[in-house]
């Protein structure tokens, strides 16, 4: 009954596209959210296999098209290259929005146990994944069809305090220097190892895809390939957001301000590395993982521009070129030696400490001090 909700909805968000699409082809007009939105009360009268779908969720797909139209027109204005709303395959929309008890909500069975009621699904068994948390308003729901199986999400409003976890101050500082050889230098010294997790998997991925090759596309047995396939890319980025979590909760341990690098990853993207950047996936590290790990500890993450930091000595500041393949740094001005990596760590702590006394206002005596006593040795 999920799947055939997905294609309902799919349908729809199609329909809907395709009235935009034409109505500027043909009258130079722009089809607004408001006025498809207004229609839907009389196409629900009139196609009957879209009553099955709740109302509520009939108008977040019409809003995910809106927005992706507003997407579109946002980067024309910023000169981006950006691509034009597309239809939609089946396989393809694999997501319903709920609005918390219009459609959907949680309930107790006769037994006392908890399940998702969805409309014209009925109760559905869910393993939770953890409680939610004391206080926790649900505002929106999102059912997803994945490789190995269907996922719900939810939104909730919860006060700050029921979500921090606040751990004990060290007053230490780091600096963070990404990488494809170490995924993670730091001014301490550290050197991480990249685990390269597509790596790892791409023999098989690849063997299986070239079994799928042969396969008579749209059969049972191609459908069946094409869903082992899926599971395996899903597993390397489970792994990989496992890997970034477990790192980031480790550094808001031992650290009370932590400074990265604000990369332009799409642009690192474009050159012959670009295969282990995107496995490297330094923006889920830097942008969601690790911001919110520090959030929730009550310690500090500042972004610094990187530029320059691997061609300047960390203790001096003079200039030491360095070619790519260049791993070590050597100063002939004040004879500092290191890795090339944590040269770029120091250099980029030394810019953040200046930026959060300046931006952030909090750095700790001791932060100072861990840092300066470092490059001196």
């Amino acid at each position: 009954m999920l799947c055939r909700l997905l294609e309902i909805a799919c349908r729809l968000y199609n329909n809907a596209l395709e009235e935009r699409k034409d109505a500027w082809e043909k009258e130079q007009r722009t089809v607004t959210y408001h006025e498809q939105a207004l229609k839907l009360k009389d196409l629900r009268a009139t196609d009957k296999e879209l009553l099955l779908l709740n109302f509520s969720a009939c108008q977040h797909i019409l809003r995910r098209l809106d927005k992706a139209f507003q997407r579109f027109f946002n980067g024309l204005k910023k000169g981006e290259k950006v691509g034009y709303p597309r239809f939609k395959k089946p396989h393809r929309f694999r997501t319903l929005e709920y609005t918390y008890g219009d459609g959907t909500k949680i309930k107790v069975d006769e037994r006392g146990r908890l399940r998702l009621y969805v409309q014209n699904v009925g109760l559905i068994k869910v393993i939770w994944h953890r409680p939610l948390p004391e206080d926790a308003v649900i505002k929106q729901v999102w059912i997803t069809c994945k490789a190995d199986g269907w996922f719900v999400t939810f939104a909730l409003e919860v006060p700050e305090e029921a979500l921090m976890k606040l751990l004990p101050q060290t007053g230490k500082a780091v600096g963070i220097d990404v990488g494809l050889e170490n995924l993670l230098a730091l001014s301490d010294g550290t050197l991480l190892d990249n685990p390269r997790w597509i790596k790892a998997t791409e023999k098989k991925i690849a063997h299986k895809q070239q079994i799928l090759s042969r396969k008579v596309k749209g059969s049972k047995r191609w459908k069946r390939l094409c869903k082992h396939i899926a599971k395996l890319h899903l597993k390397v980025a489970r792994q990989r957001k496992d890997y970034y979590f477990k790192l980031a909760n480790w550094l808001a341990k031992e650290f009370d301000l932590i400074v990265a690098e604000d990369l332009n990853i799409k642009g690192l993207a474009q050159g012959v590395c670009r295969k282990s950047v995107y496995d490297a996936s330094w923006g889920v590290f830097l942008s969601q993982v690790l911001p919110y790990k520090a959030w929730s500890a009550g310690k500090v993450v500042v972004k610094v521009t990187p530029n320059g930091t691997s061609q300047h000595c960390a203790v001096c500041g003079a200039r030491v070129p360095k070619e790519l393949s260049d791993r070590q740094h050597c100063c002939s001005n004040c004879g500092f030696e290191t890795h090339r990596d944590i040269n770029s760590a120091i250099l980029i702590l030394k810019l953040g400490l200046e930026r959060a006394r300046r931006d952030v206002g909090f750095m700790p005596t001791s932060c100072l001090q861990e840092a300066v006593g470092f490059i001196r040795r």
